[in-house]
């Protein structure tokens, strides 16, 4: 073995360890390492659960025009509009450190919409 395929096996052995070392980089090409979550399904399940949130405004926008009680149809449609943006930031790929503000606003929001009482008409 000769000092060049040496030093060729060292290197390669180094871009696996440090593959392994460091979540965020990709796996190097060759090896049997593959990640389970890649970008395309990340965006492909955000845009999904956005478009399910537009699904929702659409609907909710139909059923007040139709006449329906708007402090039934806002709190439905609002508490099910912050679980959207919660999933969506979770799939998206933020952090806990960057979603814990965003989660306690949504918190606040969902707290006002389901305890505030309404006046029978």
């Amino acid at each position: 073995m000769t000092l060049e395929e040496i030093n060729l096996a060292l290197q390669k052995k180094n871009v696996i360890i440090d593959g392994l070392s460091t979540s965020s980089s990709p796996a190097p090409v060759g090896t049997a390492a593959s990640s389970w979550w890649s970008v395309t399904d990340a965006m492909t399940i955000s845009a999904s659960v956005l478009v399910f949130g537009l699904l929702v405004i659409l609907l909710a926008t139909y059923l007040i025009r139709a006449g329906k009680h708007t402090e039934a149809v806002l709190r439905i449609f609002g508490t099910i509009l912050i679980v959207m943006v919660a999933v969506f930031l979770v799939v998206a790929g933020y952090t806990d450190t960057q979603i814990a503000p965003v989660m306690g606003l949504l918190g606040t929001i969902a707290g006002y919409l389901l305890g505030k009482e309404t006046k029978e008409t």
